[in-house]
């Protein structure tokens, strides 16, 4: 049996494995036209043929981009995870470019069959060997999302031992730096830190305080998109002004290769001090001629970009109290940017920041070190999950929250936390909607990241069946049901939710909130 940790990104995919206290990174293997290249990443993309309608993913959809004809027959689908942050039932993707869509189900299932793939090809696990597996995820991915990875990675052949939000993650691999990969020192250690995560898509930020093998997450906030896709996009549309295009008309073949051009200019940020960075666009199939942007004009919009993100981490910090955190870690592929280092060191003077050469490896790593030592992570529900309710007999709607943003998860081996609401029916059929938000205001209404997902519809009326299936026209106004109904909602330890609901009658019946 092999124990990975596996770090599903927006723009790479990132194994490492568990190996008798070793923790190495899982090489892809591709074969090129120089022979077979082992890279440290899977690229977290996907082409479309349109001649076969079959799929390509990972390295092989990165060169399928640059065969003969490729323009014509391939789309590619750059940073798959960003599509489905407003995963709903049934959704489809890219329908403007791909004539009936794609099923995202089916898509992201193909895909982390090609990870297991890979892996399996890379050697360092046998063809036969269970794969059982620790999976990161945004400390801000909603429910929705999180069924849905798990699902499809389990859909794909492997174990899932455990997951864990990603800069809890970093939090374990940063111990294990600290005391060099003495896990015995790492077992002692104890001290507080906050992880600064910003990576292809996402940003989070949370304090972790280490007691030993206790990992507790005193807080955290984060934002759902912000990452290097957004830089990348960012620097391509300053590009687009200098040739005189427009960025949005571009067709999503030549979008993506700018896109990933841009990208390739962007890290270049991080590896040297170069005063302007340039695109050709006859590379890629652009009109025009060479131009370039002045770094100092991009590192300019990339802080107007960050600063949000410092705000945040500095939200979380103070709200525990800066004297406490020792030590803020910048971890993701998008805090190798010196603009990164420089915001927080003038916001944080006196707390130290440590960094890494390889950022894009720190959750992959603290999942893989997770999966085989007795580890305890106390984390918290990072999003206000709740149901819009009627008040006032009808006449207006307010949200009424179910789990806070702060909550105490359990530990894997700790129940789920569990609440009971009252509520007194006065439709025959309860119409519940359920949403989750990073913040709520004052007066308790639902303020920034929205989220609302898919209703469920329960008969309240005990002449109706129990489990059938309705529709919002049967709903009519009950006023004469005496009976209480009662909610009660069960959040586990990777931040799912479900609740039972049990009518007048005694008859209950029980749903995730966020089902495939």
């Amino acid at each position: 049996m092999a124990r990975l940790g596996i770090d599903y990104g927006t723009t790479n995919t990132v194994v490492v494995c568990a190996d008798r206290g070793r923790y190495p990174l899982v090489p892809h293997v591709t074969d090129t036209s120089i022979g077979r290249v082992a890279r440290d990443i899977f690229p977290s993309m996907v082409v479309f043929d349109t001649v076969t309608g079959s799929l390509r993913f990972g390295a092989e959809a990165e060169r399928s981009l640059t065969e003969p004809g490729a323009a014509q027959r391939h789309i590619p689908i750059r940073s798959l995870k960003r599509l489905f942050r407003n995963y709903v039932d049934g959704m489809r993707f890219a329908t403007e470019f791909i004539p009936g869509g794609l099923d995202m189900h089916d898509t992201f299932r193909q895909f982390t069959k090609a990870v297991h793939a890979s892996i399996r090809a890379s050697g360092i696990v046998s063809a036969v060997e269970p794969l059982e597996i620790v999976l990161t995820w945004p400390a801000n991915a909603n429910g929705a999302q999180r069924h849905f990875t798990r699902s499809a990675f389990r859909d794909a052949g492997f174990t899932v031992i455990g997951t864990l939000n990603e800069p809890s993650a970093a939090a374990i691999e940063l111990a294990d730096r600290i005391v060099h990969g003495n896990r015995a020192k790492a077992r002692q250690l104890k001290t507080t830190i906050a992880v600064f995560d910003l990576g292809g898509g996402t940003f989070d930020a949370s304090v972790v305080r280490i007691n030993a093998t206790d990992y507790t997450v005193l807080g955290a906030s984060g934002i759902e998109t912000l990452g290097g896709d957004d830089f990348d996009e960012a620097l391509a549309r300053l590009f687009c002004d200098k040739l005189k295009l427009d960025f949005d008309t571009l067709s999503p073949f030549h979008r993506t290769l700018l896109l990933m051009q841009s990208c390739r200019e962007k890290e270049r940020l991080g590896t040297g001090q170069p005063r302007s960075l340039t695109l050709d666009p006859e590379e890629i199939g652009l009109p025009g001629e060479t131009v370039k942007v002045t770094a100092a004009a991009f590192e300019k919009r990339l802080a107007e970009m960050i600063a949000p993100a410092v705000e945040k981490l500095a939200e979380v910090i103070l709200n525990i109290g800066s004297d406490e955190v020792e030590t803020i870690y910048l971890v993701g592929g998008s805090s190798r940017l010196p603009v990164v280092g420089k915001l927080i060191g003038h916001r944080f003077p006196k707390i130290r920041l440590y960094t890494t050469d390889k950022p894009f490896t720190a959750t992959a790593m603290g999942a893989a070190i997770q999966s085989t030592e007795t580890i305890r992570v106390h984390d918290v529900f990072a999003r206000n999950f709740g149901v819009i309710r009627l008040a006032d007999h009808g006449r207006r709607e307010v949200f009424s929250p179910v789990f806070k943003a702060g909550m105490r998860l359990p530990a894997r081996s700790e129940s789920p936390v569990m609440t009971h609401v009252s509520y007194q029916p006065q439709h025959n059929i309860g119409r519940l909607r359920y949403l989750e938000c990073t913040s709520v205001n004052d007066e308790g209404k639902p303020l920034d990241g929205l989220r609302p997902w898919s209703e469920i519809l329960f008969p309240y009326d005990p002449g109706l069946p129990i489990n059938d299936q309705f529709q919002a026209d049967r709903i009519h106004v009950r006023p004469d049901l005496e009976a209480t109904a009662i909610e009660t909602y069960s959040c586990d330890s990777d931040g799912i939710i479900t609740v039972q609901i049990s009518r007048g009658d005694g008859q209950s019946r029980t749903f995730e909130v966020f089902r495939q």
